[in-house]
């Protein structure tokens, strides 16, 4: 019985042995496994940086996007530099702003083309409008030889006149303007509100002498500066011949009102408060 027994114990040790042989094959196959990913790991590894040494000598290497952005841009900006011609209206104004040549007018001159590619037409206006309020201190006077001097050099019909009067007051500050066109028109007063005096023409080249000289005529169109919020009266009479159009120039925006050909008369208020 005892021998039974004995046999019986002796089964689950050599169980165990053949065991721990298996085991001691797996952990020496995963060992040697490791050892082979990691031998091929470094192999890749020693060719891949030999890879970038060899673009990084070569001078190969694609440049970034944000280097090639920054190169055109920059050679845009040498191109618009050399070629771009400033519209003569800007010109006019720069070398009202500044008469004589100098590196304030060069610095000027940089300084609105740059605005005109970047910002458009109306930024630069404001620009020319603010320069000249602060040196003129926002002169009506001075406003109405700027309209018969710059504004017949800006490209365009009376309405694009009108439209960079408005973005030249947005800097200008505190004024206003009255365009009525010669044509359509046969006869043209303006007066205050009260209904006194007429205002009076001022002769080209002249700097007006008295208060009530505040109408400058051009070839085609009549201006009439004023106050922010000032009111004053227009008497018109119409021609037989062409479209009589009166534009009320703010810088919130214009108000353009247009007859046709006849002979009619017009009384009309100029509200310098609202646009309507």
């Amino acid at each position: 019985m005892f021998s039974s027994i004995k046999i019986g114990s002796e089964a689950p040790f050599e169980g165990v042995g053949r065991y721990k042989i298996q085991r001691r094959n797996v952990m020496a196959f995963i060992a040697c496994s490791t050892l082979t990913i990691l031998f091929f790991l470094l192999i890749g590894s020693d060719r891949l940086l030999a890879a970038e040494d060899e673009n990084a000598v070569s001078g190969d290497a694609v440049p970034s996007f944000q280097t090639s952005v920054t190169a055109v841009s920059s050679d845009m900006e040498e191109e618009t530099d050399m070629d771009f011609m400033l519209p003569e209206i800007y010109e006019v104004s720069i070398s009202l702003i500044y008469p004589g040549e100098g590196d304030k007018k060069d610095q000027l001159t940089a300084s609105i083309k740059n605005l005109l590619v970047e910002n458009g037409e109306k930024e630069a206006a404001r620009t020319l409008g603010e320069m000249l309020g602060l040196q003129r201190k926002n002169s009506k006077a001075y406003l109405g030889f700027y309209c018969r001097k710059a504004l017949p050099t800006l490209s365009g019909d009376l309405n694009d006149r009108a439209e960079f009067l408005r973005w030249f007051l947005t800097g200008y500050g505190k004024s206003g303007v009255v365009m009525v066109s010669e044509e359509g028109i046969k006869k043209l007063r303006a007066s205050g509100r009260r209904r006194g005096e007429f205002w009076k023409f001022v002769e080209d080249g002249k700097v007006p002498s008295e208060k009530l000289e505040r109408i400058y005529k051009a070839d085609d169109v009549v201006y009439i500066p004023f106050s922010y919020g000032e009111i004053f009266l227009l008497d018109l009479v119409g021609s037989e011949q062409g479209e009589a159009v009166v534009w009320k120039i703010l810088p919130g925006g214009v108000n353009r009102k247009a007859w046709p050909a006849g002979p009619w008369e017009r009384e009309i208020t100029i509200r310098g408060d609202r646009i309507s």
